[in-house]
C-alpha cells in the first residue's frame, strides 16, 4: 500500500514558535491526527536565546485527547500534571546531555488518540528558551 508522509508544524497562540521564560510554561493548540494516520513523531527544537547556564532544560510532555470525556462539547486533554512526559532538553552545551540549539524527535503512538497538545515546563535559571515543534505521520494515499 502506498502512503505519505505528512508533516504539520505545531502552533503557538497561531505563532511558528513559543518564547518560554525562567520558571513558566506554554502550551501549544491542538493538533487533531487524520483517521487514517499512523506511526507518529514529535520533533522538538530548542534554541536557548541568552549564554546557557547549568539547569536551562524545557520539560516537554504530551497532553492527549480521545475526545470528550465529560460529555460536554469539545475535546477533554490530559491536564498538566497527569500528561504523558516525552524528553526533557538541555540547552546547557557543557552537560553530557546538553547542546544548543537541541533538536530531539520521540515516537508518538496513535492507536486511539484523536489528537494531543504539547505542553511544555521551562527549568531554566532566567533565561528564556524558544522551542518549535512538528508532528510527522504516514498516512495512506
Amino acid at each position: 500500500m502506498a502512503s505519505s508522509r505528512n508533516e504539520t508544524a505545531l502552533a503557538w497562540s497561531s505563532a511558528a514558535y513559543v518564547d518560554i521564560t525562567s520558571g513558566s510554561n506554554a502550551t501549544s493548540d491542538a493538533f487533531a491526527f487524520n483517521i487514517e494516520d499512523w506511526d507518529a513523531a514529535l520533533t522538538l527544537y530548542a534554541d536557548n536565546q541568552g549564554t546557557p547556564a547549568s539547569g536551562d532544560t524545557l520539560d516537554v510532555y504530551v497532553l492527549w485527547t480521545s475526545g470528550s470525556v465529560d460529555g460536554s462539547a469539545g475535546d477533554d486533554y490530559d491536564t498538566a500534571k497527569g500528561a504523558q512526559w516525552v524528553a526533557r532538553l538541555n540547552t546547557y552545551s557543557t552537560d553530557a546531555d546538553g547542546e544548543d540549539p537541541q533538536q530531539k524527535t520521540v515516537a508518538l503512538s496513535t492507536i486511539a488518540a484523536k489528537g494531543l497538545k504539547v505542553y511544555a515546563k521551562s527549568n531554566s535559571g532566567g533565561r528564556t528558551i524558544r522551542l518549535r515543534a512538528e508532528i510527522s505521520t504516514h498516512r495512506p494515499q
